[in-house]
Order: structure tokens, then sequence, then C-alpha cells
């Protein structure tokens, strides 16, 4: 029994590890021996719980054992019972674990959903759910540096102010959204009912609110978590299953549903700095709204323009805002756009007589904007 309880204390110290930083450092190897241990004591219970007295000597002194120290395990009582289930609780404990490095936790879930079953992939997703929660507080302070920089420098604002507002739901829904897709997509037995369901839940999200601004947070997130975005489109990108599967998905809802482009132009640039897939069908979404476009007015030296359908979201001034934000992008994305505005206009006779296009390249934002980024 004294080796056994050795043993137990080396588990111990393990599954500590397991539920805070010290995962940080795991390796593969680490993880395997962490499992090891784990079937081991799962077997040595097995063996003990016919015996009850030799069984309840053992529970005690694992108790004393842990009780050396201050809630290591949290709420969990180290004992013999918990060595019955240590594989579960090794599990649990991984995947709410945000130090756990992203490739083991890959592992981990893998794992589970092998010694659970079909069912037990269900109880995997909702742990997974949990971790993403838990992993999303680790790394947002990165993701909003990137979206607001300010924040960290302007007083009066805490972190915590900003972790409490939309942003991270936002990013937290992507995350878990992913975390779906990639848990049906990736695997080698990918069905199309597979890819039907996936594809209904797609609809369901976009239909609540904040629903097509977590679809595109995904597709940013999905790239942010692998490499660096600053060198604009790449094939490698796009041919990834993940992002391939839901860039085509939302490809394909650009062609009747106008409610995609009426999120928040800076994320609207996110996804089409990385995919040109997207910049070519956000750009013609743009020349649509602005070709739908007529003059009803002069005012000062300018003309008045409304959209055929009298939507007030379809106004001037917004579209005049998305082309200024694509001038804002990244070099590759404000080049590409200022050529295609350029070649839409045909050259006017009189100012009464320009096209809208001819408009937008003659308004001062546009003009200083071309001329500070030196676009010409």
């Amino acid at each position: 029994m004294d080796e056994l309880v050795q043993k137990a204390h080396i588990f111990l110290d393990i599954l500590i590890a397991a539920k805070g930083g010290g995962a940080s450092s795991w390796t593969l190897e680490d993880l395997d021996r962490a499992y090891g241990w784990a079937g081991f004591f799962e077997q040595a219970y097995a063996r003990i719980r016919s015996k009850p007295e030799i069984a309840e000597r053992l529970d005690r002194r694992l108790k004393v054992q842990a009780s050396t120290e201050a809630a290591p395990l949290g709420h969990q009582q180290f004992s013999l019972q918990l060595l019955g289930d240590a594989k579960l609780f090794l599990d649990q404990s991984l995947l709410q674990n945000s130090s756990l490095p992203p490739a083991l936790y890959s592992v981990v879930l893998h794992k589970c959903g092998q010694s659970l079953g079909r069912q037990g992939i269900k109880d995997t997703v909702s742990f997974s759910q949990l971790q993403s929660a838990v992993q999303l507080v680790g790394h947002m302070r990165e993701l909003l540096h990137i979206a607001h920089p300010d924040m960290f420098h302007s007083e009066g604002h805490g972190l915590s102010d900003y972790c409490q507002g939309k942003d991270v739901k936002l990013m937290a829904n992507a995350q878990l959204l992913l975390q779906y897709i990639e848990l049906h997509i990736t695997g080698d037995a990918t069905t199309q009912r597979t890819k039907e369901a996936i594809v209904r839940k797609l609809h369901e999200i976009v239909l609540q609110q904040y629903g097509w601004e977590t679809v595109l947070s995904a597709l940013v997130l999905k790239v942010a978590q692998c490499e660096d975005t600053s060198a604009g489109p790449s094939e490698e990108r796009e041919s990834n299953p993940v992002c391939r599967f839901l860039l085509q998905w939302v490809l394909q809802q650009t062609q009747h549903s106008r409610r995609m482009f009426e999120v928040k132009s800076s994320l609207l640039l996110q996804v089409a700095t990385v995919y040109f897939s997207f910049f070519k069908a956000y750009l013609t979404h743009l020349v649509e709204w602005g070709n739908e476009m007529v003059v009803t007015g002069q005012a000062h030296h300018s003309r008045m323009w409304r959209h055929r359908t009298g939507e007030d979201q379809y106004s001037f001034d917004e579209l005049l805002s998305h082309m200024l934000s694509l001038l804002e992008g990244a070099p590759h994305v404000a080049t590409a756009t200022l050529k295609s505005i350029q070649s839409l206009p045909a050259p006017a006779t009189s100012p009464a007589k320009r096209t809208i296009w001819e408009e937008i390249l003659q308004t001062h934002q546009v003009i200083s904007t071309v001329q500070r980024r030196n676009l010409l």
C-alpha cells in the first residue's frame, strides 16, 4: 500500500499541473504519461474496490496526503473514488485549462471522443465550449489590442470594461462556431449529411442578433490563430478545410443576402484583407449599390443622392464610408479598390452629369486618403 500511496502522490502532482499553469509546458510525452498514470489507477481501483477494508484505509491515506496542500484540486477532493474516474477527471481538467497548448488540446479532444463514444462526443462538446470561454480570456488581450489599441493606453478604461462588451462576446461565439465546424468537417468520414447539418446551423446563427458578425469573425479568427495576415490573401488559407467550407457558404449568401454587408465596415475589411474572393464579392455589392443610386436634387455645389428603394441605410454617405474603409485598408486592398473605382465612370462632359463614382472620387475625403497613402 505504501508504494501505491507514493505513486498516488506523483499522480496528484500531475493532476494539479493539468488544472493549472503547469500544463503550459507539457509535451505530447507528458500528456501520454498523464493518461498512462490515469489508466494505471483506474485498474488499481478496479482491483481494490472488491476489498473494502483495504479500500477504506487507502482512501483515508489519500485524503490525508492531499490535505497538506490548500485545495490542490479545487472543489474536488483527492480520494480513491477520484482515482476510479481518473481519466474522466483528467479529461475535464485539461479541457477547462486555458494554459494547455492548442495542439495538445486537440489530442485531448480526440481522446475524449474515442473513450466516451458517440454520446460522449456531445459531452466533449460541452467541455470544449467551457474551455473555449476560459481560453478566450487568455488570448483576448491580443485580439482586443488589434481591434482597440487605444484601450491599453488611455486613462479611465480598464481591460475589464472592454471584456464585458459585445466584441468579446462575438469572439467567444466565433471561437465556438469554429470548434463546432472543426469537430465535424476535418475528419475523413465527413458526409454530405454532416455538411447539410452545419449549413442549417449557420442559417440559424445568421438569423440571430449579431449572427453575421459571428460568422465573419470566425473567418478572421481562424486565420489570426494560425498566421500573420499582413501579407494579404493566400491560396493555402482558402484551401484549409474549415476556411474553405465557411468561406464558400458565405460567398453563396452574397448572391441573395444584403444583410451580411450591413455589419461594421471594419469587420468587412478584415475579411476582405485575407480572402480575395470575399473582397471581390464585397466590392461587387458596393458597385451594385452605387449603380442603384439616383440624383434627387442639388445642394450648394454637390448633388443629393438616394437609393432607388429609398432605404436609409443605402445612402451616399454610407457608400462613401465603405469605400473609404477599403482605401484605408492594407495596400493590396486599397490599390485594387481605387483601380476598380477609376475603371467604372466614363468621363463626364459637365459636373452636372458626373456619375456617382466620379462624385466619390472627387470628395475631399477620397482625395486626401489617396494622396496621403500615395495610391496613385
